[in-house]
């Protein structure tokens, strides 16, 4: 409702505001969460942060208008949004299992959860694009990197929150 009434009041049209929507997700888990680390190191630490900026220069085909979107130089800013999209998967699958496998499934707790999953994947569509490239070029490292801290962050969440019939740290879970 409220972006129905964003868009009237903005006089923008539907896809204007839905790409602005992307823009705002992708920055907010990558550029801006790193600009507020940075000030934080600076005002805390004293710590000052300097970078340069570069050109990019033209892909492989000469003909290709789009080729220097196409390139992409590997940084620890893609982490965060690849963490977020393997952690939202990871709560696609957990939440259909565990929906399947409940003696008395909650169908609608399932698809309130798939929704915004996907709808934080549809926000997120363009930086999986953009990350795959033309030829997949993205080091191995980058989705090692995610993969890692987005089972940390499911796993944490499985011992914060147990799941119910359990009050134990990580469920009913026993090693052998």
């Amino acid at each position: 409702m409220l972006a129905v009434l964003e868009i009237k009041w903005s006089g923008i049209a539907l896809e204007e505001w839905w790409r602005n929507e992307q823009f705002w997700l992708i920055g907010g888990t990558s550029a801006h969460l790193a600009a507020v680390l940075q000030g934080l190191l600076k005002v805390i630490a004293g710590i000052e942060i300097s970078f340069t900026l570069t050109s990019k220069s033209a892909g492989d085909d000469p003909d290709d208008d789009f080729a220097d979107l196409y390139i992409i130089k590997w940084t620890a800013l893609m982490i965060p949004p690849i963490t977020i999209m393997i952690t939202n998967l990871i709560a696609i699958a957990v939440g259909v299992s565990r929906t399947i496998y409940e003696t008395i499934p909650q169908w609608s707790r399932l698809l309130g959860g798939v929704f915004f999953s996907f709808w934080v994947l549809a926000h997120l569509y363009p930086f999986a694009k953009g990350l795959m490239g033309r030829r997949g070029r993205t080091p191995t490292i980058v989705f090692v990197w995610s993969g890692l801290i987005a089972i940390t962050i499911s796993l944490l969440w499985v011992a914060i929150d147990p799941p119910s019939g359990s009050s134990e740290i990580g469920g009913s879970f026993q090693f052998p």
